[in-house]
């Protein structure tokens, strides 16, 4: 098979200037601002509620643009059609369960959408990349399975190679490691972090930092509508800083895998004891909840 996509070989900036969205009359995200390259990815962290998902609906032209700006090389794609942003950012929502069960080749061919004009069906090369981004992920053994009867995994990669086909320049990410058990989440990962190197740009909201400090370039620290920070993940991911985000005491410390290299974790700074008087204190609550 002679190779037909093509992504990310234009390099291609996104920039949020001055942003500000929410609904309506209510503003959830207050004038920030940063950007991100080809090649790099930035981990969106936040509590719920903080406007991750938000921020994500409005880059993509689902949500207006109460104030400043989403850019693109420096052209505001304020009037840009859905499909016009749809060739340059794909988009991977959390994993989700469709209506009808479409086969796992016609769920990536959807990716195609974008170039294809209206009425039109799927041409041999549409297929064909359809094909080679299932390829990319590992999983062409899936293509003529049923997508509602594949694991929660399988199911989250193969939304990732529905927006591969897109040859998107921009990828976008929200929560793509929700409900995925852990083996799973580190399977996904490790496919964003590759096709970074394929001059594609990711901007991946997520909960846990520990991802952001192996996965990410850079990370974006959301609170109360601002950013708290934005840089490294060894700079701006602090125990001052995640107590600021979710309301409670984190250790950071840097432990050696079995390759003897450091990676950074965090872990709860409450002592045994307090743990050992909230689990007696659930356990009175189970007894009065039985009586």
């Amino acid at each position: 098979m002679g190779l037909e996509i093509s992504f990310g070989g234009m390099e291609m900036e996104l920039e949020l200037r001055n942003l500000s969205c929410g609904y309506g009359e209510r503003t959830v995200i207050n004038s920030i601002s940063f950007s991100i390259n080809a090649g790099e990815v930035i981990g969106l962290l936040g509590a719920n509620g903080c406007g991750k998902t938000t921020l994500i609906k409005t880059i993509l032209g689902l949500q207006p643009v109460q104030g400043g700006e989403v850019l693109l090389d420096g052209k505001n794609i304020k009037n840009w059609s859905s499909a016009q942003i749809a060739r340059v950012i794909g988009y991977i929502p959390q994993m989700h369960t469709p209506p009808f069960p479409f086969q796992v080749l016609d769920v990536v061919l959807m990716g195609r959408t974008a170039h294809i004009k209206p009425f039109a069906s799927p041409a041999k090369k549409d297929v064909k990349i359809a094909q080679q981004a299932l390829e990319m992920l590992n999983i062409s053994y899936l293509q003529d399975r049923v997508y509602t009867e594949i694991s929660g995994g399988e199911r989250q990669l193969v939304l990732i190679a529905r927006a591969l086909a897109q040859e998107p320049r921009i990828l976008i990410m929200d929560e793509p490691t929700a409900s995925l058990d852990f083996g799973n989440q580190i399977k996904v990962l490790s496919h964003v972090k590759q096709l970074a190197g394929l001059n594609i740009a990711v901007l991946m909201s997520c909960h846990f930092p520990e991802h952001a400090f192996i996965y990410s370039n850079r990370a974006v620290l959301l609170n109360n509508g601002r950013i708290l920070c934005n840089g490294t993940p060894d700079e701006a991911i602090t125990s001052e800083r995640l107590k600021t985000l979710y309301g409670i005491d984190v250790d950071i410390v840097t432990v050696k895998n079995r390759m003897n290299q450091d990676l950074r974790v965090c872990i709860p700074s409450r002592s045994l004891a307090e743990q050992d008087k909230s689990l007696q204190l659930i356990e009175r609550r189970k007894e009065y909840a039985l009586a």
